[in-house]
C-alpha cells in the first residue's frame, strides 16, 4: 500500500518587507522538496496549502520556521496528491477583503474548538459563516447565518445591511481561520463589541469534534473539493468542470457519453453544460447551432 500524501494548510500575518524576495526563496525551497500546492505572499504575510510526502512536509515546516517564524498548521492526509503543481504568488492581500490596511496584529477573541463547541450550545449567540455561497451550500454549522457572499470582499457591505444588533455575541468561522481574522476586525470597525472567532477554523474543529455541530462537508481549495468531518476527502463532491464550484450531479456527457459530475447551477443553465468538460460543451453548442441553422434554412 502506498504511503498517503500529507497536506498542510497554514497562514501567518506578519510584516514582509519584500514579498518578491520571500516568493523566490519559498519557490526554490519548495521545488527542491518536490512539494505541490499554492502559497500567497504579500506585505501582510503568507497563506497557503501544500502537499507531498510526510518527510517533505515536515521539512517544509522547518523552512517556514526559518523564514517566517512559528506557524500554526491544519494537517490532513489523502491517498492521492490533491495538488497538481506548485506555485508561490505575490498578491496585494493574502486574503482579499479589499482593504490592505486591515492588518490583524494578534489574538482577537479567538475561541478554541472546545470553547466554540460550548458556546454553540448557548441561546444568546449568533453564528455567522464568513465563506462564499458555493462553500456554505455544501456544509455549515448548525443554525449558522449564511451571508450569501459571492466573494469575501463583499463582507463589509453585508455587515452594514445585516441588521444583527451591535451588542449581540457573534461567533464567526471560516475554513482555516484566516478570513475571520479580517472579518472580525471589520465587524468591530462597524461597532460590534462581542465578536468571537473559531481558532483554526472548521478544519481544526474537525480534529477535535468530528461528530460535533457541523452539518455537511467543508469545501477546500484543492482537488479533494471537500473534506468530511473526519478530514477525509469527499466521496460526494467533485469540482464542476465548467465553473469550478463543488458539484454532485452525476450526468452522462451530451457530447461524448462519458460519466461526469457537474454542479446544479450548470446543470440548470443550459444543455451545453450537461457535458464532461469545457471542450465538450463547446462542441455540443457548435453542433446545436449548426442544427438550428439547418432548420432555419429549410423553413426559408
Amino acid at each position: 500500500m502506498n504511503e498517503p500524501y500529507a497536506i498542510t494548510a497554514f497562514y501567518k500575518f506578519l510584516r514582509v518587507d519584500s514579498p518578491e524576495a520571500l516568493q523566490r526563496t519559498l519557490e526554490k525551497r519548495g521545488k527542491d522538496l518536490g512539494i505541490r500546492g499554492l502559497i500567497l505572499v504579500a506585505h501582510e504575510g503568507i497563506n497557503g496549502t501544500v502537499s507531498g510526502s510526510p518527510e517533505a512536509i515536515a521539512a517544509w515546516k522547518e523552512i517556514l520556521q526559518e523564514t517566517v517564524g512559528a506557524v500554526e498548521y491544519k494537517d490532513s492526509v489523502a491517498a492521492e496528491n490533491p495538488c497538481k503543481r506548485f506555485f508561490v504568488k505575490v498578491r496585494e492581500e493574502i486574503v482579499g477583503l479589499g482593504d490592505p490596511t486591515v492588518f490583524p496584529s494578534g489574538p482577537n477573541n479567538h475561541l478554541t474548538p472546545q470553547e466554540w463547541h460550548d458556546m454553540m450550545q448557548r441561546d444568546d449567540v449568533v453564528v455567522l459563516d464568513t465563506r462564499n455561497t458555493y462553500e456554505t451550500e455544501i456544509g455549515k454549522f448548525k443554525d449558522a447565518i449564511d451571508p450569501k457572499l459571492e466573494k469575501f470582499s463583499d463582507f463589509g457591505d453585508y455587515v452594514k445591511e445585516c441588521g444583527i444588533p451591535k451588542d449581540t455575541k457573534v461567533l464567526m468561522y471560516c475554513t482555516g481561520g484566516i478570513r475571520c481574522e479580517k472579518a472580525s476586525m471589520e465587524m468591530q470597525r462597524q461597532g460590534y463589541k462581542n465578536v468571537y472567532q473559531l481558532q483554526g477554523g472548521i478544519l481544526q474543529y474537525f480534529e477535535e469534534y468530528p461528530e460535533g455541530f457541523f452539518q455537511g462537508e467543508c469545501f477546500v481549495f484543492d482537488h479533494r473539493t471537500a473534506v468530511d468531518t473526519h478530514l477525509q476527502p469527499s466521496q460526494k463532491y467533485h469540482l464542476c468542470p465548467h465553473c469550478g464550484d463543488p458539484g454532485d450531479k452525476h450526468i452522462t456527457c451530451k457530447q461524448c457519453a462519458a460519466a461526469a459530475v457537474i454542479c446544479v447551477r450548470c446543470e440548470q443553465k443550459s444543455e451545453h453544460k450537461k457535458t464532461c468538460s469545457k471542450n465538450c460543451a463547446h462542441h455540443h453548442e457548435l453542433a446545436a447551432n449548426r442544427e438550428q441553422c439547418k432548420r432555419q434554412t429549410a423553413v426559408q
